[in-house]
């Protein structure tokens, strides 16, 4: 399974202008490899662009990529990940609730995902062994 980080959508739904065309190339050889997934984290991000959510739920369904529940694992990885965060950034300087990256990479690594995303660095710091799809490692 492979997880779509919000970035991701958003390009896609916005058409953005830099982004739009790697975003949705992207989640096509994605689609080749198995399921695409967006957690309830993305979609908390991201439903709320289109007015309701049955808007969205549709236009997940025509991208071909599932809704997926955050699992208690994930959610415990998130925490254990935004504590050492925290500790290494100091509490003055960060926020105090746990971010959606770190949700969506605890969520990923839980499941045995990779993620999608075009800004790794979260991820990439505290989340090393989960598997990125980035425009680095998949130009």
């Amino acid at each position: 399974m492979i997880l779509v980080d919000s970035n991701i959508l958003i390009d896609v739904i916005d058409d953005d202008p830099n982004w739009a065309e790697w975003s949705l190339s992207a989640l096509e050889q994605a689609q080749r490899e198995g399921i695409i997934a967006a957690n309830t984290v993305v979609t908390a991000e991201v439903a709320p662009r289109f007015g309701n959510l049955q808007a969205y739920l549709d236009q997940l369904e025509e991208l071909v990529i599932q809704s997926e529940s955050i699992t208690d694992e994930g959610a415990y990885m998130a925490g254990a990940a935004f504590r050492v965060y925290r500790a290494r950034c100091g509490s003055d300087t960060v926020a105090n609730s746990v971010l959606p990256d770190f949700l969506i990479g605890g969520h990923a690594l839980s499941i045995g995902a990779a993620v999608l995303t075009r800004d790794p660095r979260f991820y990439r710091t505290y989340f090393p062994e989960l598997t990125l799809i980035t425009p680095e490692t998949h130009p």
